[in-house]
């Protein structure tokens, strides 16, 4: 039901944005963009792919080959299509510790970090990038605020070091009965993650930093997409607005982030798209997790394979 709903508004905001636009427009802004911009901007999901699949591979060190990487990179985007929640994601630990052996807490924390790795990634270019743009724009300033904090937030719980975890420690101290107490097991489990990862600090300054190229990658990739629609936007603002754009495809009101992203590109990038062309980028910015999602379908099967038969894949 909650799927349904998820669709049924993503449907209800693409039917108001392209009545409102008027459809024939968003068409005649694919037939006359730039066919290199376009296909440079599509065939960019390849490298970010397989950039992801290796980073999965430093991050979980152990001798899963990179070919069994990429196909459950692939099968959790096709997973995340039909399942609320990025259970998709959560789903790649399941894999680790019923085929690789891993123990199940890790397993689980381990695949959590990897999203939360993503977060952070993708909130320090944004503050940075907002900062940057912001200038005399009050709610742009909120923005930044807002973005910078949650990022302070991620840094400190994956910080390499236990004493930057201990204001969140305290502030848990405050927390009413259960919640308090989950969270409290919570950061228990998630400090053996995290001493976990920074035991081989060399690896994991190399996994933090590929972390943060690559998302300079997927920022990117919405620059191309509207070079493709023949916009100039500049490339820091073009990370500012590509940030804010995606963390409103993450509020969990609309399946994979279609309607609320597309409404958002259309405002952000309004004073260099008209709401055609900011349309036809939203239905490019889709693509990101529809083409993986499609290439994965063929290897959902592996989450039921038989034990250890994707590492000889």
């Amino acid at each position: 039901m909650r799927k349904l709903l998820s669709v049924a508004v993503s449907l209800i905001i693409l039917a108001v944005i392209w009545a409102s636009v008027d459809a024939g427009r968003v068409i005649d802004v694919f037939r006359h963009s730039d066919r290199f911009w376009l296909a440079t901007s599509l065939l960019a999901a390849v490298p970010l792919t397989l950039a992801t699949a290796l980073r999965f591979a430093m991050l979980s060190r152990s001798p899963i080959p990179f070919g069994a990487c990429l196909r459950l990179i692939l099968s959790a985007s096709t997973l995340n299509a039909v399942l609320p929640s990025k259970m998709g994601d959560i789903a790649k630990g399941w894999v680790l510790a019923q085929k690789y052996g891993f123990p199940a807490e890790r397993a689980v924390s381990l695949v959590v970090f990897e999203k939360m790795m993503d977060m952070a990634a993708l909130l320090l270019w944004g503050t940075f990038a907002l900062i940057w743009t912001a200038g005399s724009d009050w709610l742009l300033w909120l923005f930044t605020l807002a973005v910078a904090g949650l990022f302070l937030l991620l840094a400190l719980l994956m910080a390499p070091f236990s004493t930057a975890r201990r204001p969140l420690l305290w502030a848990i101290g405050f927390m009413p009965g259960k919640i308090g107490a989950r969270l409290d097991g919570f950061m228990q489990e998630w400090s053996v993650m995290a001493d976990w990862f920074w035991s081989r600090r060399t690896r994991a300054w190399s996994t933090v930093l590929f972390s943060v190229a690559i998302w300079a990658g997927h920022l990117g990739q919405f620059w191309l997409f509207t070079k493709a629609v023949h916009a100039d936007v500049p490339l820091l603002d073009n990370l500012a607005f590509a940030t804010l754009s995606i963390l409103a495809g993450l509020l969990p009101l609309t399946m994979a982030g279609i309607g609320s992203r597309d409404a958002a590109i259309i405002h952000f990038y309004a004073q260099w798209l008209s709401p055609a062309a900011g349309a036809a980028v939203g239905v490019l910015a889709t693509s990101r997790y529809l083409l993986p999602a499609i290439a994965g379908a063929p290897f959902v099967r592996d989450y039921w394979a038989r034990q250890g038969s994707l590492a000889t894949k």
